[in-house]
């Protein structure tokens, strides 16, 4: 195969189950895939001569060298990236294009490695297995939280996203979340001094495992809304110092207060932000909450993007007959 198309999805992390290194895993990550927002990536090859790589984004060439080097492939090859996820923007930007590189390569040189080989490989999926869910099968996803093993998380629970409710997202693309030695320096921090209290760890469990997850299944937004909210304000509280509060950013967090206040519960940040989520039960109830948004608060540079879940993972072909699933929401 000397050309192939893959496509990933953005996904969003909801928070985790524990954070106590007592335990046998930590970390315990809830999360989604989404559609409207991923990466479509076309890799050819040039010629069969030494290894080089053709490549505008940095991060996309490491990758596919890391991947060259491992299987000591020999090839000249041109990587194209034709949509993208906004970087450190929580919506699992860097994850989701090392899977799509990986592979990619891995399916074009008909290499025997896995979606977890190759997570390994390029060091991801190192605390939460969310992006690989969402990069394999897509859906609302929760992991098994992190052994001392190298593997990274496995999927212990996939459910299909209802397909009528919507998530209004609120990015922000003049601020970054925490991320690279800021984000290892705060986990650090986290195990080692302001570990969760073991009764918290399992009532967040519990409430995953006997009210988010059973919600879901029976489509009660109102307790699936309130689970989120619950998670969200548990795993913001313990993040808080290291981002000045609940949220990343305080504009953000002000629009949820206001739809908190309207009664629309399951909202929050996903991973280290500065993207907030409000999910609805309708497409109707999302754009009218998007328009009451915007007459209320004024923020020239928050952007609402109104999006649906993913029940399906990445998707590859060899003509360029493929793109990220989008629907016109707005």
């Amino acid at each position: 195969m000397d050309k192939i198309f893959v496509t990933a999805p953005a996904r969003l992390h909801f928070g985790f189950m524990n954070l106590d290194e007592k335990h046998e895993r930590k970390y315990g990550s809830v999360g989604m895939a989404i559609d409207s927002i991923g990466y479509t990536i076309e890799i050819n090859v040039n010629s069969r001569d030494n290894q080089q790589i053709e490549c505008s984004n940095n991060k996309a060439a490491t990758y596919a060298k890391i991947i060259l080097d491992t299987y000591k492939i020999e090839e000249n090859i041109r990587i194209n990236i034709l949509e993208s996820i906004p970087s450190h923007s929580g919506l699992g930007s860097g994850t989701q294009l090392a899977l799509a590189i990986g592979s990619a390569l891995a399916k074009m040189f008909n290499l025997d490695c896995t979606t977890s080989d190759i997570a390994k490989i390029l060091h991801r999926g190192n605390r939460s297995g969310i992006g690989i869910g969402s990069f394999n099968k897509g859906g609302f996803l929760v992991d098994s939280g992190k052994s001392n093993s190298i593997e990274p998380p496995i999927i212990t629970s996939r459910l299909d996203f209802p397909n009528n409710w919507r998530i209004i997202l609120l990015m922000k693309n003049s601020a970054k979340g925490i991320h690279g030695k800021d984000e290892k320096s705060a986990f650090d921090e986290i195990e080692n001094i302001n570990r969760f209290q073991v009764d918290k760890d399992i009532n967040l469990c519990s409430l995953v495992m006997m009210s988010m997850l059973p919600s879901l299944i029976t489509k009660d937004f109102e307790g699936f809304s309130r689970s989120i909210l619950r998670l969200q304000k548990a795993t913001g509280k313990h993040f808080s110092k290291f981002q000045d509060g609940i949220f990343y950013d305080n504009d953000i967090s002000k629009i949820i207060d206001f739809v908190n206040s309207k009664g629309f519960y399951a909202t929050g940040q996903t991973s280290w932000g500065p993207t907030g989520f409000i999910i609805t039960d309708s497409e109707t109830s999302a754009h009218k909450l998007s328009r009451d948004i915007k007459e209320i608060f004024n923020f020239n540079d928050i952007f609402i993007k109104i999006v649906g879940g993913l029940n399906s993972g990445a998707i590859f072909s060899d003509k360029n007959n493929i793109k990220i699933k989008r629907i016109n929401y707005e």
